[in-house]
């Protein structure tokens, strides 16, 4: 039986199919689904270092640590990871040398602990650009994230903005990218190699909302709750295509189906790790233009009942100096903060080995 990924990409070429994870043997399975990018997260690059066997990590670390003495063990993980990033973006390079700038993209965000850095963002933006021809840089949906998209984007790099939970940070994004497009078409510069996405991450809005409404008391129709981030997702697809901005949409962290089949048909990117791709690939869905469907009322009814939703999935409802303290934003970077972390530990082990080994 033919693969429900492949069948999606042969029926809607424009609804593309991206794997989120740093893993190489998650590259290979993606590859054979039809993939067209990756997508890594502080998440991906703690689950990489302390999860994967084989000795070629700390290989790298001794390395760099060699060429580095001076570095600590967060600058030595960033290191570390730009090393990764250069080694296994090459996988995707024979899509990228067929020339079409939004094949073949392999992502890695800026450091966790700099999202309320502009200009530390826009100088990790250019570190990560020079990893290979093909990379794109994933920058948080901050108040200071979109001035380094803008920034990022002048200087001719591809952005994806990140930790976007709300038409506001989505539309903030996209308006960034152009003016760093503008810019750069007064200076008589191309943009045409540019590929500027903006990632709404449905599975963490979906969290939210959940804890939110338990913890408000506040009752939701469970069959509702899972259209939250579909919602939101759908809302922005219409408002970029209908402004025409240059920004295409991309979903990511998936927790169900609906994540999937909901953008069937639409101009859009979908990064899905491999358990669900491998889940998606055997499922009985009907293939058909699933992106043309409203959210019915119902659930969006339902949905209304919870502020922060309210909030994400209304235009105008948040200002860039609310976008540090909205309530997903600020789980997400404790969540990527947290498991980051264990990957910064594991490099402290390996930098300071035990004596007593």
């Amino acid at each position: 039986m033919k693969s429900k990924l492949i069948e999606m990409s042969e029926k809607f070429p424009q609804t593309e199919l991206w794997t989120d994870s740093f893993h190489t043997d998650h590259h290979a399975y993606g590859l054979t689904q039809g993939i067209t990018g990756i997508t890594t997260s502080p998440t991906w690059v703690s689950r990489m270092l302390c999860n994967e066997e084989g000795s070629e990590h700390e290989e790298v670390i001794h390395e760099l640590q060699r060429m580095h003495p001076e570095y600590n063990e967060q600058e030595m993980s960033w290191a570390w990871t730009l090393e990764m990033g250069k080694r296994r973006s090459k996988v995707m390079l024979p899509l990228w040398e067929q020339g079409n700038p939004k094949k073949g993209r392999f992502s890695i965000q800026t450091s966790i602990y700099d999202y309320s850095n502009t200009e530390k963002m826009v100088r990790m933006a250019e570190e990560v650009n020079s990893c290979g021809p093909n990379m794109q840089v994933k920058i948080p949906s901050t108040k200071e994230g979109i001035k380094a998209m803008e920034e990022a984007t002048f200087k001719g790099i591809s952005v994806m903005a990140t930790v976007c939970f709300s038409v506001d940070q989505a539309i903030a994004a996209a308006e960034a990218i152009e003016c760093g497009m503008k810019r750069r078409t007064e200076q008589g510069l191309s943009n045409d190699g540019l590929n500027p996405v903006c990632a709404v991450l449905l599975g963490m809005q979906e969290d939210w909302l959940k804890s939110y409404a338990e913890s408000k008391d506040i009752v939701v129709h469970p069959d509702a709750l899972p259209w939250c981030g579909v919602a939101i997702c759908k809302e922005v697809y219409r408002i970029f295509k209908e402004r025409g901005y240059k920004t295409r949409v991309l979903t990511a962290y998936y927790r169900h189906q609906l994540h999937w089949s909901e953008f069937i048909g639409g101009d859009i990117i979908m990064t899905i790790p491999t358990k669900w791709q491998k889940r998606f690939a055997n499922c009985d869905v009907e293939i058909r233009d699933y992106m043309s469907d409203a959210v019915a009322e119902d659930k969006l009814k339902q949905l209304y009942k919870l502020p922060p939703f309210v909030q994400a999935y209304t235009e105008g409802s948040l200002t860039k100096d609310d976008f540090n303290s909205f309530g997903p934003v600020i789980l997400t970077i404790r969540y990527f903060t947290e498991e980051y972390e264990k990957a910064v530990h594991k490099v402290r082990d390996l930098m300071l080995t035990d004596p007593i080994r």
